[in-house]
């Protein structure tokens, strides 16, 4: 895989609404786009997140909160606080770069078969990567 541009860069918050503001005054960021997804984990648990998306040039800034249960970036915030989470790429075969990846010694964190994954490289860096199809 050759990284060439950084395509998404996503933020683990605990306040949307205020962080969305604050960049706005702050930055000049927005408009921002508004989104709510949830569902239940493997172990039936409830989840639900609140999402806010934006865009400085071609990147995709996304701020992520979880509002009901545990999600992925949970421990991320009990470990860390708030802060880039994680930062995607574009990729013309997900699985393909996945399997690479895993066999050169990234760890695969989650894996929606040719839509996205998180990877990590399992050591020096501490990144999480998120590999992500081409959109049409």
């Amino acid at each position: 895989m050759q990284i060439g541009t950084v395509d998404h860069i996503s933020y683990a918050v605990t306040d949307i609404d205020k962080t969305t503001a604050a960049w706005s005054r702050l930055y000049g960021l927005g408009p921002w786009r508004f989104m709510e997804n949830g569902g239940k984990d493997t172990k039936g648990r409830p989840w639900k997140i609140r999402m806010a998306f934006t865009h400085i040039g071609p990147t995709e800034i996304e701020l992520v909160q979880c509002i009901e249960g545990r999600i992925f970036q949970s421990k991320f915030l009990d470990r860390w606080g708030e802060g880039v989470h994680h930062i995607g790429f574009f990729v013309d075969d997900v699985d393909a770069e996945v399997a690479r990846l895993v066999k050169n010694g990234a760890n695969l964190l989650i894996h929606d078969p040719g839509r996205f994954a998180y990877v990590d490289a399992g050591g020096p860096g501490g990144a999480i990567f998120e590999l992500m199809a081409r959109r049409a």
